[in-house]
């Protein structure tokens, strides 16, 4: 009698070595059983055969809530489920994922709590990776109808108080980004075709090369053709040298009515300065007509 319930012992002993499997592991429940404690031992030699099946329930309505750090705003938690066994079929998986779906979320909520609570309310993408690192074991059923496992995943949005106090700032700066970047384009653009217009000229007038004279003289026309804002400036600018000449000449006509109150070298020196500004606002090089006096003399016979 001994030896008889030896060899059966024996050979339980040995079928559980072959299986895989024990007393406990046959026992079915309601409660899952996290990756990270262990799950149900590998599937018999008749299931063992059955390719693994998947199916991915449509999101529902609900929206999840869970608080942020400072627990002032909450991130939106959309939760995804993808659910997979070996043991059933495609139909009878669809059909007990539904069954499970809402202790899913319950338990997708209990996890992503404390780590969200630890983010900063507005950066949703830290939060989304953060949770999503906690939830990347996922975890199993032992359903009625075999082992069902469930990865979950998330996404999340930020607050809606928080987007609404934040959106006019991010619209300024998405504004002044844009203005800046048509500005730096319409700049190189006026740029380019006002030095084109300028080499149009030269070579038409027969000019050579610009100097620094010529190119004050003829910019303002040249701008006129490349962009009407730019001419404006440009012709602010040209008034506002003129108007500084014309100062100057009429300071200049008073002390030649007064010349007496004024030196020689000064009044010199005031004509000098007077002289060089108008030339420079006509695009003429200082003192080109003494220049042009003295060839006209050599060439005289």
């Amino acid at each position: 009698m001994t030896e008889r319930k030896g060899l059966r012992t024996r050979l339980r002993n040995w079928w559980r070595r072959v299986t895989g499997r024990n007393d406990a592991e046959t026992a079915d429940g309601p409660e899952p059983v996290d990756e990270a404690e262990g799950t149900a031992g590998p599937a018999t030699a008749g299931q063992a055969a059955q390719a693994e099946v998947a199916v991915e329930l449509p999101p529902g309505d609900e929206v999840l809530s869970v608080a942020a750090r400072g627990d002032v705003f909450a991130f939106e938690l959309v939760p995804h489920f993808r659910w997979s066994s070996r043991e059933m079929t495609l139909d009878t998986l669809r059909e007990r994922a539904v069954l499970h779906e809402e202790a899913a979320r319950c338990k997708l909520l209990r996890r992503a709590w404390a780590v969200a609570r630890a983010c900063d309310p507005g950066d949703p993408v830290a939060a989304e990776k953060a949770v999503n690192k906690e939830l990347r074991g996922g975890w199993c059923y032992n359903d009625e109808k075999g082992l069902i496992r469930c990865r979950a995943s998330v996404r999340m949005r930020i607050d809606p108080a928080l987007r609404e106090h934040v959106l006019p700032f991010h619209l300024a700066e998405l504004r002044l980004t844009e203005e800046h970047r048509l500005g730096e384009l319409k700049a190189g653009q006026v740029q380019a075709r006002t030095e084109r217009w300028l080499r149009v000229m030269s070579e038409l007038e027969l000019l050579g090369t610009l100097g620094p004279a010529e190119r004050r003289l003829l910019v303002p026309f040249a701008a006129a053709l490349a962009d009407e804002d730019f001419f404006k400036v440009m012709q602010a600018l040209k008034n506002t040298r003129r108007n500084g000449a014309e100062a100057l000449a009429n300071v200049l006509t008073a002390a030649t009515k007064h010349h007496e109150q004024v030196g020689l070298f000064e009044y010199a020196n005031a004509y000098d300065k007077a002289l060089s500004e108008f030339c420079r606002q006509m695009g003429l090089s200082p003192f080109s007509w003494v220049d042009s006096a003295a060839d006209v003399e050599e060439l005289a016979p």
